[in-house]
């Protein structure tokens, strides 16, 4: 999603507070291009032409790795996913979006850009891939913010009309009082209110500075970028454990923290950072690419360079796992 970190950045600024009717459309309004296809889950061992044409292939194994890795695969943009541990790519199939992909941690569901971005929101469509055919509804999503609870049930977005929703997919919905920022571990919602971080109309914390990214750990600590220009993390009671401020080059860009909020990842054009934030045991580092996503375990990252995908173990040196596919977005879903 890096080009648009400048533009959730504002809206996390502008967009808090407001609360309209609103509702998940159904599905039948989503833009008639955009289509779906159920097939047979049994991993192919030969490459058929159809097989082929949709996409689905064998990639090598990533050894020692759980979950899978989900890809929005140019020029068509087909959702595709694959199994780390074996390398086979699952059956499931969405032929083509507009390259936006949000993935929840865990489950199979996702929600999938479905056409052109217009007045500053992306039209999207949730799917669950491993029953695509269900119809699970379509929205919008304000400067392309959306966000999944931990057990990957739940969505929070703000859409076109600064409506915030926390939805439960095939379940029941609410309004909220301000568009969301982040899920808690436990699954509230956080929102962040110029410098306060809120959860549940709750102060959590205040920063020096407008608070523009949120992130709970999985051990109680909170991550936050102040500004757009500085990164600090706080513990489980509250107290600062690290405030860094930025290089210029990573300043307006919205960061992928670790699961403990140790280290986090800056998407750049052609490049991508992995910045330390006082508690990784990885040093500072850059790899060539322009989209990443971090293993469960923080062992190690996924980066979309121009044609393939690159795996990076990160502990210590080894030789670079490479995909020969080209991801416009990807994301590493866990178990």
């Amino acid at each position: 999603m890096k080009a648009r970190d400048l533009l959730i950045l504002a809206a996390v600024l502008l967009v808090a507070g407001f609360a309209v009717a609103d509702a998940i459309r159904p599905e039948g309004t989503a833009t008639p291009r955009e289509t779906t296809e159920e097939t047979t889950t049994t991993p192919p061992t030969t490459t058929s032409p159809e097989e082929l044409l949709l996409g689905r292939q064998k990639f090598p194994d990533v050894t020692g790795v759980g979950g899978s890795l989900v890809i929005t695969n140019p020029p068509s943009c087909a959702v595709r996913e694959v199994d780390l541990p074996t390398g086979f790519e699952h059956p499931n199939v969405v032929r083509s979006s507009s390259c936006e992909l949000w993935v929840a941690p865990i489950t199979q569901k996702i929600a999938v850009g479905i056409d052109e971005t217009t007045r500053d929101a992306v039209p999207f469509r949730f799917v669950d891939l491993g029953r695509t055919r269900r119809n699970l509804g379509v929205s919008t999503a304000l400067f392309g913010f959306l966000i999944w609870s931990p057990d990957g049930q739940r969505a929070a977005w703000c859409n076109s009309r600064r409506v915030a929703i926390d939805l439960e997919l095939g379940g029941s919905k609410r309004r909220l009082n301000e568009c969301p920022a982040a899920y808690t571990q436990d699954g509230r919602i956080a929102s962040a209110v110029e410098n306060r971080l809120l959860v549940e109309d709750r102060v959590l914390l205040r920063a020096r500075g407008g608070i523009t990214n949120v992130h709970f750990g999985v051990d109680g600590s909170v991550g936050i970028v102040v500004n757009g220009r500085r990164i600090e993390r706080y513990l489980r009671d509250g107290r600062l454990h690290l405030r860094r401020r930025l290089p210029r080059a990573l300043e307006g860009r919205l960061p992928s923290f670790t699961p403990n909020n140790c280290a986090a990842l800056f998407e750049l054009e052609r490049e991508i950072r992995l910045l330390d934030v006082g508690c990784s045991s990885y040093d500072d580092a850059a790899f060539p690419g322009s989209q990443a996503a971090w293993s469960p375990d923080t062992n190690w990252i996924a980066v979309a360079e121009r044609r393939t995908i690159a795996f990076h173990y990160l502990p210590e040196r080894r030789e670079v796992i490479r995909w020969q596919v080209a991801a416009a977005e990807l994301a590493w879903r866990g178990f």
